[in-house]
């Protein structure tokens, strides 16, 4: 897929990339392309989709930078934003560098010497707690030796702090669910404050139960462990799209979920 010269600034060069930022956001199927000048000012956004015959994602996004170039120039700052695997929420006053990896064992399994596992931490700003996640390890260290001084960010985090913001204004819990492909990243918030963080794998199996079938299985679960209010509490959720749009149908999900549950919000995919 050829990029409109439109999209991209006429100026941008290896020589002159030291004037934007690049913002990269993965997806199940591609990734998208953002810049902006030094002020925060958007300049271009591009949407790449991965070549169907790649061997793993870690080689589709390779093949990507190789045919693009500009996704190589040393811009003055670079974000990622990753599709983590799994992830355990800690208290950050028990954290200990170097020992992340201590805390990821306890959930998911990692092999000797945590190969093919990125360990990966963020810390929560407005929490006494903090993020420990699972992520492809070539990819991450193919981007750190493409683009030295990335910062990474879980792509979930703008609707995390959403979500977070809303909660502080209102009484009643707040179940976020965020869709991603294969994946559902569930939190609770309770007066700005995070009760509980996990993530689920969903399978499309329509001969055993579908992906919306399995989103309400662990949202039943989760509201019965807190013992939320049906009456009070509210859900909100997120579905990230994909380059082709393959995603979780909003009308499907809310037509399984609304005859359990009394509030629910589908929210826009915050950036």
């Amino acid at each position: 897929m050829e990029i409109p010269a439109s999209d991209i600034p006429a100026t941008l060069s290896a020589h002159t990339a030291e004037s934007y930022d690049m913002s990269i956001r993965f997806l199940s199927d591609g990734l998208v392309f953002s810049l902006s000048d030094t002020e925060g000012k958007a300049c271009s956004t591009c949407t790449y989709p991965f070549d169907s015959g790649a061997e793993d994602y870690c080689a589709a996004v390779k093949e990507l930078f190789f045919h693009y170039q500009h996704l190589t120039f040393p811009y003055r700052r670079v974000h990622v934003s990753y599709r983590p695997d799994s992830y355990v929420l800690i208290p950050r006053a028990l954290y200990e560098e170097g020992r992340a990896d201590y805390w990821l064992k306890t959930a998911v399994h990692l092999p000797d010497e945590g190969k093919g596992v990125a360990v990966m931490e963020y810390n929560l700003p407005h929490q006494d707690k903090m993020l420990i996640l699972a992520w492809d390890k070539p990819l991450y260290e193919f981007l750190r030796r493409t683009q030295i001084g990335t910062e990474f960010t879980p792509g979930f985090i703008p609707f995390f702090k959403e979500t977070e913001r809303q909660s502080r204004q209102h009484t009643a819990k707040r179940v976020a669910l965020n869709l991603r492909h294969d994946k559902l990243d569930l939190f609770v918030f309770e007066g700005g404050s995070l009760l509980f963080a996990n993530t689920y794998s969903l399978t499309d199996n329509q001969g055993v139960r579908s992906i919306e079938e399995e989103v309400l299985f662990y949202l039943v679960t989760v509201w019965k462990s807190l013992r939320l209010d049906i009456e009070h509490d509210r859900i909100v959720i997120c579905i990230q799209q994909n380059v082709r749009d393959h995603s979780v149908g909003k009308d499907d999900l809310r037509q399984i979920l609304e005859p359990f549950f009394r509030h629910i919000e589908l929210c826009k995919e915050p950036v």
